[in-house]
């Protein structure tokens, strides 16, 4: 039988999540997944050479999506 362990659930040492942060989490959400979709038109033929910026730009949107909670949050200490 498992031990009953209070501590399991213990509160943590950092506080709550700050409004910077959720707002911070959302925008790289939109940017991401606006990046995705964005790649996804950069494979239509008819776009000629706006291909390789739309896919560059969907690119751009997705790699600071990913660069704003796993650098931006971190250094400002949030």
């Amino acid at each position: 039988m498992a031990k009953r362990n209070e501590a399991l659930f213990e509160e943590s040492s950092q506080g709550a999540v700050s409004a910077v942060t959720g707002v911070v989490f959302a925008l790289s959400m939109v940017l991401v997944l606006g990046g995705f979709w964005l790649m996804s038109f950069a494979v239509n033929p008819d776009l000629g050479a706006a291909e390789l910026w739309a896919f560059a730009g969907g690119l751009a949107a997705t790699v600071i999506g990913f660069a704003l909670p796993f650098a931006l949050l971190p250094a400002l200490g949030k």
